[in-house]
């Protein structure tokens, strides 16, 4: 009797199993995202320009670098942050609701510049997103700037190495604003020119095998700071929006060097940013 019963039982399950197997499907070709091809260099930069600005950006890689121009929302910079780096992916979304997707791999030869405003891609994010970014006061964020840079330094954040410091020696506050001023030193006999500068939350920890997402700060205001002559150093003033870190979160800042690899990074905490005097 127990055989039977478990005979019939078997007899139940098998074609609910052979059913949930058989509805098994493949999404359909129109659901797929098209995927560009596109190299990358350590030396150089590869630029892209879309016709809406950039919103956020996931990289496979943490060695693919990607950094919109401060000023310029619709213009992203690419560069390798290593030679040689394995095949990644990389996905752009843009403010006009599309998706970009790229299979990015390392190239030594010479980046280039793409210009995407003409290219046909269909909507895939739901709705409007509307810009975050309020028009800015130039005469007041230039008023504010001049107090962050006759502040005494108080911050020793820093990073050396290649005969090169990068430092934040000061930070300041306002309601929505978040000020840093840096110093870059050169003690070396070459000139130093700065081609990435990067801000960045992300997480402290990466989990094995999983994607690198990071939250991009964009600099509302930033001095020019241009090539730095050996035995020599620069100061500049940025202001980012005003933040505090998450827990298991870090915020680091990278400078990289154009045509060269004397790249640097700094590592900011809580501790530092409860200390930012108000404005």
């Amino acid at each position: 009797m127990k055989s039977i019963a478990c005979l019939l039982a078997l007899i139940g399950i098998t074609p609910l199993t052979t059913f949930a197997q058989g509805n098994d499907l493949n999404l359909p070709p129109f659901t797929h995202v098209p995927h560009y091809r596109l190299s990358v260099s350590y030396n150089t930069t590869t630029v892209l320009v879309f016709a809406a600005p950039v919103r956020p950006v996931d990289r496979g890689d943490r060695d693919l670098l990607a950094q919109k121009q401060p000023g310029t929302d619709n213009v992203l910079k690419l560069k390798a942050a290593r030679r040689g780096f394995s095949a990644t992916n990389l996905h752009v979304f843009t403010a006009d609701g599309r998706l970009f997707a790229f299979d990015v791999t390392y190239t030594d030869s010479a980046a280039a510049t793409y210009d995407l405003t003409h290219l046909v891609v269909p909507r895939q994010l739901p709705g409007q997103v509307s810009l975050e970014e309020a028009p800015l006061n130039t005469y007041a964020m230039d008023s504010l700037a001049t107090s962050v840079r006759s502040m005494p330094a108080f911050i020793k954040v820093r990073d050396r190495a290649f005969r090169m410091r990068l430092r934040v020696d000061a930070l300041a506050a306002t309601s929505d604003l978040l000020f840093l001023r840096m110093e870059v030193t050169n003690r070396s006999r070459l000139d130093y020119t700065p081609d990435f500068l990067r801000l960045y939350i992300r997480d402290r920890v990466q989990a094995k095998r999983s994607s690198l997402q990071e939250q991009e700060l964009i600099p509302r205001y930033t001095d020019s700071l241009l090539t730095i002559p050996g035995k020599d150093s620069r100061t500049w003033v940025m202001a980012i929006p005003r933040i505090t870190i998450p827990d298991k979160k870090e915020f680091r800042v990278e400078l990289y060097e154009k045509n060269g690899g004397r790249s640097l990074s700094l590592r900011i905490r809580n501790r530092h940013l409860y200390r930012a005097r108000p404005l």
